[in-house]
């Protein structure tokens, strides 16, 4: 069984909601940037048995590698979708098969990595591994302001909190998820997300875990587990996983 969860505020978390024994997995430049909470490390264990844990991130190649997992998964999902890593290096088939998908979007790319520097001036635009555009906002108002004056564009523009992405119709984590079922043959997946991006892959899920019913919309109430609030949402994602995995087995 396959357990692809989001990572960035669903199994770990930056400095700013860090609590007294959280654990640093993540360091940038030297500073301390993410972190676990104790019972994620113990959790992560018992998880691990049980499924086969495939993180899926928006986050780059370089931003994945950069964490150090207590117990590190083989296989991992970067860049939302367009990056399999196995033992933290590219996958050749999934590469070869993201760039038939590309294939047809790199035009608008192309065009909209020119377009927005000139509409958007100030803002820090990249493209991330060669799949999609990530556009860095000062604060989410902006980002909602950037977002309605990118509306001539067949990319799909989504925001969450001051960061916007200008992602082609297929690099999205259902997506991702539909792939993984083909390559590993999977009698089940459990998965976990915190937001909109993430959407398309809770509903390509066996079951879902998220901290709020939106998310999970039109699911079978049976098989979603939506956090009530108390604890610690790392720590209720991998309970409920274990909890889906054993009922699945």
């Amino acid at each position: 069984m396959l357990f692809a969860s989001d990572l960035d505020n669903t199994l770990l978390f930056s400095v700013s909601h860090r609590q007294a024994g959280d654990r640093c997995v993540e360091w940038l430049d030297g500073n301390e940037q993410g972190f676990m909470t104790p019972e994620t490390v113990s959790l992560l264990e018992t998880v691990q048995g049980l499924t086969r844990l495939i993180p899926v991130t928006t986050r780059s190649v370089a931003q994945y590698l950069r964490i150090r997992f207590p117990v590190t998964p083989d296989y991992a999902v970067a860049a939302n979708g367009a990056v399999l890593l196995h033992h933290g290096q590219p996958d050749e088939e999934w590469a070869a098969e993201t760039q038939s998908l590309l294939l047809p979007w790199l035009k608008e790319l192309e065009r909209m990595e020119s377009v927005i520097p000139q509409r958007l001036p100030g803002r820090r635009l990249r493209r991330i591994d060669g799949a999609y555009l990530f556009l860095s906002c000062p604060n989410p108002e902006d980002a909602a302001y950037c977002r309605s004056c990118l509306t001539d564009t067949t990319l799909s523009v989504q925001t969450t909190g001051r960061k916007l992405y200008l992602f082609p119709a297929p690099i999205n984590k259902g997506a991702a998820v539909a792939r993984l079922r083909r390559r590993f043959g999977s009698s089940g997946v459990i998965g976990a997300g915190d937001s909109p991006i993430d959407v398309s892959m809770l509903r390509e899920c066996d079951w879902a875990i998220a901290p709020k019913d939106a998310l999970v919309e039109g699911m079978e109430r049976d098989r979603v587990a939506v956090w009530d609030g108390q604890g610690r949402f790392p720590d209720f994602v991998l309970q409920q996983a274990a909890a889906f995995a054993r009922a699945g087995q």
